[in-house]
């Protein structure tokens, strides 16, 4: 598959699900938020400006800018959620802080060590074709000390899900193997998965070092509780999550 193939099939798996997660508000998706959120606002600086690498509709440039004295460089390959993006920002009324621009992480339009923090959220890492070739241009733009939080397919969690799914034994464990899933109807794009030390080696492998791995789930977490959750329907999840809240109130 060519990388313009790759591009147009993305394209093409965003604009059909749009409707479903990545046009959503936050707040749609209880514990898919909830989880995200605690583990991108304790690395934002009080202020500066951020790049979020496969940003889509913008759900968490919004979010940042709201919570942060900031801008934001939303990038993002698939021109309708861009779109989406532009129409709730001028909505908002958040034009002069949050800059829109379609392209490839694998390829940023911005001068090294620019970024005082990077988000790379929905797996853009895994889907992108190269994780090797986006890792190392999300850490060319950030700055020294600076950090990178990143969402990525996990291997383990895949291997669960194909597992539930009813899928042969022998699939799973050629899976495994590679930690590529392949192509399907759904999304007609293969995906890399990574397990805990693979992502750390790969991080490590361009100057970055490991803060946290959290479970949404990476397969690390110390309760498995992240990981069977989230195999639920989302209407499912959303009462499993109010139900645990409340009990530690």
């Amino acid at each position: 598959m060519t990388n313009e193939e790759r591009v147009e099939r993305i394209v093409e798996y965003h604009r059909r699900e749009a409707e479903e997660e990545y046009h959503r508000e936050y707040g749609d998706d209880a514990v898919y938020d909830e989880i995200t959120w605690e583990n991108i606002e304790p690395f934002l600086p009080k202020q500066g400006w951020i790049l979020d690498a496969g940003g889509g509709a913008g759900v968490w440039s919004r979010k940042m800018v709201e919570t942060r004295k900031c801008s934001v460089a939303l990038l993002d390959i698939t021109g309708g959620l861009l779109k989406t993006a532009k129409r709730r920002i001028r909505k908002e009324m958040l034009g002069e802080r949050i800059e829109v621009l379609r392209g490839d992480i694998r390829s940023a339009p911005h001068p090294d060590v620019s970024f005082d923090f990077v988000l790379c959220e929905a797996d853009p890492i895994s889907i992108c074709g190269d994780p090797e070739e986006a890792v190392s241009e999300l850490s060319r733009v950030l700055k020294p000390n600076c950090h990178l939080v990143a969402g990525v397919d996990s291997t383990f969690y895949r291997a669960f899900r194909m597992l539930s799914q009813g899928k042969p034994l022998d699939h799973v464990l050629n899976f495994l193997q590679t930690g590529i899933s392949p192509a399907e109807e759904e999304a007609n794009f293969d995906s890399k998965s990574f397990t805990p030390t693979e992502l750390m080696s790969l991080l490590q492998k361009y100057g970055l070092k490991t803060v946290r791995i959290v479970g949404k789930p990476i397969g690390s977490s110390p309760d498995m509780f992240d990981v069977f959750v989230t195999a639920l329907p989302a209407e499912k999840r959303r009462e499993v999550f109010e139900n645990k809240r409340k009990k530690k109130n």
